[in-house]
C-alpha cells in the first residue's frame, strides 16, 4: 500500500518492509504516552549518551547497530522525542548506504534498513507536529500536509526522503519512478526552509534528481550540474556531493573530465577535512568512489 497508508509500526525491528515496490508507513497517530514502556529520566539520559557514542564510532559496523538498539529503546519508551527518531533514522541510513550496501548477501537488510529509517523520520515528523498528525489521518499523501510543517521539521523531511530514495532506486526504476513527485516535493519544501542543511543536502537531492530522471521525467543534466555545483561550492569537503556529481551527472552527461576531477578530489583528499562530524561519511564515499572509479571505462563511451 502506498503512502502513508497501512498499520503505524513500532520502531526499530517491529518495522516492516513492503514488497513489488510498496511500503508499510507510520500513520498519521500522535504518539500514545500512556502506553509507551516505562523509561526513568536517568535511564533516558543513559541510553542518550550510550547512543550518541555509539553513532560516534559508525565506521564499525557493530557500533552502529549499537546505536541503532539505544535509539530504538529511547523512541520506544519516549515515543515523543522527535529528536531520537530522527537519530534512528540516520543511524539506519548509515548502516545502509555504507555497511550493508557494500555485501550483496544483505540485500534483504539493506532494503529493510532504508524502510526502517523512513519510518522512523515519519515518526518524528508525527511527534513533533498535531497539526501534521492530523492531515496525515485525512489523506493519505504527505505531500498535503508539508504546508503545516516548518523549518525545524527539515530533519525528520530530510533523513525521510533520503531514506525511501534509497530504498526506491534500489527496489527498481519503476519504484523510483512511483515515489519521485513525493519525494521531490518534499525535498523541494526543505529547499524552501533550509536549503543549507545537511551541507547543502537539499541541492545535493536535486543534482541526483535531475541527472538519474530521464527527460520524459524531468531529467536535465544542465540544472543536474547547477546543484551540484551549489552543493560543492558551499560544502566543499562533504564527498557525497562529489560521488553523486560523478555518478548522477557525469555519466549522464558523458563528462568524463567533471567524473575524474570529482571522483580525484575525494579519493585525495583526507576525509578529516571537513571535520569528525562527517569523517565516517566521508571514508564511506571514498569506499564508494574506488569502485565507481573502477566501472569507469564501462560507464562511458570509447
Amino acid at each position: 500500500m502506498r503512502g502513508w497508508m497501512g498499520a503505524l509500526a513500532l520502531a526499530g525491528a517491529t518495522m516492516g518492509l513492503g514488497c513489488g515496490g510498496s511500503r508499510e508507513a507510520a500513520r498519521g497517530t500522535t504518539p500514545n504516552t500512556a502506553t509507551a514502556p516505562s523509561l526513568s529520566p536517568e535511564r533516558r539520559t543513559t541510553l542518550l549518551e550510550e547512543a550518541q557514542a555509539a553513532w560516534a564510532g559508525r565506521d564499525d559496523e557493530a557500533s552502529v547497530r549499537s546505536a541503532i538498539e539505544k535509539y530504538g529503546a529511547v523512541t520506544e519508551a519516549a515515543p515523543s522525542d522527535h529528536e531520537a527518531w530522527v537519530m534512528l533514522s540516520r543511524s539506519y541510513y548509515f548502516l545502509a548506504d555504507c555497511h550493508l550496501r557494500f555485501d550483496e548477501t544483505k540485500r534483504e537488510e539493506f532494503l529493510r534498513s532504508f524502510e526502517h529509517g523512513t519510518q522512523a523520520a515519519e515518526r518524528a515528523l508525527i511527534a513533533m507536529s498535531d497539526e501534521f498528525a492530523q492531515r496525515m489521518r485525512a489523506g493519505p499523501r504527505i505531500e498535503g500536509a508539508l504546508d503545516v510543517l516548518d523549518a525545524s521539521a527539515v530533519p525528520g523531511l530530510y533523513w525521510r526522503a533520503s531514506n525511501l530514495g534509497k530504498w526506491a532506486s534500489a527496489d527498481g526504476f519503476a519504484t523510483l519512478l512511483s515515489y519521485k513527485d513525493e519525494i521531490r516535493a518534499v525535498m523541494a519544501r526543505c529547499l524552501e526552509l533550509d536549503r543549507e542543511y545537511y551541507y547543502w543536502g537539499p541541492d545535493r537531492y536535486f543534482g541526483v534528481f535531475y541527472g538519474r530522471a530521464p527527460s520524459f521525467a524531468g531529467g536535465d543534466v544542465a540544472r543536474s550540474r547547477e546543484h551540484f555545483e551549489t552543493s560543492v561550492r558551499h560544502a566543499p569537503h562533504y564527498f557525497a556531493t562529489r560521488v553523486l556529481m560523478a555518478q548522477d551527472y557525469a555519466v549522464k552527461a558523458q563528462d568524463r573530465a567533471t567524473f575524474d576531477e570529482e571522483l580525484a578530489y575525494v579519493l585525495e583528499h583526507d576525509p578529516e577535512e571537513g571535520g569528525p562530524d562527517i569523517a565516517p561519511e566521508n571514508r564511506c564515499e571514498q569506499r564508494k568512489a574506488r569502485e565507481l572509479l573502477a566501472r569507469a571505462d564501462e560507464l562511458f563511451e570509447q
